[in-house]
């Protein structure tokens, strides 16, 4: 009962990402975009240093939950033969998360002591690293969304409309690796994330709240555990 209870916990992590996610993203309130100028990035960053660091130690959590709702998704498409897929998810969301780390990092650096008394140019350097690390991640997480989604077409474990769903959110996040524009729409923090981002929520959800219902009971599992995995000599 505990591990099947640990699996349906493991599949619902994807809500629980969108949960904490969409919660950073309230608590960081508006933030500078690419187009403003040092002093507003830096009044950001500074005055607002508590709402910042709260954000993104929420995100981070947020990307934990990600992390572990990638792994059980891995696990199911290993377990219904679907073995190359299911590494290429788990690689594309571990990407995914150190590259949004990384940037989710800077952010709390710049709060926490960067902006406020170092160089406004350092500052603002950091700011648009920051941006082009997250276009960059759009690229592992097409290849998560896009694998997860072939592995579940093959295994039938999600509804076909939602496998393709995932294929033009996939294609989404390629066309955000091309936001290059210094201002407006195409930006990297232009209004086209105001796009992607509800786009990937919803479909990081609706797949969560799918394979959870989708899940083996207690006593399933029970009755038909685990086929015994051959050892190193073939016994």
């Amino acid at each position: 009962m505990g591990a099947m209870n640990w699996e349906r916990w493991a599949r619902a992590a994807g809500a629980g990402f969108v949960v904490l996610a969409v919660a950073a993203f309230i608590v960081g309130g508006e933030a500078p975009t690419v187009g403003d100028s040092t002093d507003d990035l830096i009044s950001y960053y500074d005055g607002d240093r508590g709402k910042v660091l709260v954000s993104s130690l929420l995100f981070a959590f947020a990307l934990a939950f990600f992390l572990w709702f990638a792994a059980a998704i891995t696990n199911l498409l290993r377990e219904s033969g679907e073995g190359r897929v299911a590494a290429t998810v788990i690689a594309g969301a571990t990407a995914f998360v150190t590259l949004q780390l990384a940037l989710t990092g800077m952010a709390a650096s710049l709060a926490y002591s960067i902006a406020g008394g170092g160089d406004p140019g350092v500052a603002k350097a950091l700011f648009d690293l920051q941006w082009v690390l997250d276009m960059f991640a759009a690229l592992p997480a097409a290849v998560f969304v896009l694998s997860s989604s072939v592995g579940f077409m093959r295994t039938r474990a999600v509804p076909s409309w939602l496998c393709w769903a995932g294929v033009g959110l996939a294609a989404l996040f390629l066309l955000r690796t091309t936001n290059w524009a210094r201002d407006g729409f195409w930006s990297p923090t232009g209004e086209y994330i105001f796009i992607l981002i509800p786009a990937a929520m919803l479909w990081i959800l609706v797949t969560s709240i799918t394979l959870v219902r989708a899940a083996p009971s207690s006593s399933e599992a029970a009755q038909h555990p685990p086929a015994a995995t051959p050892s190193a000599t073939g016994t």
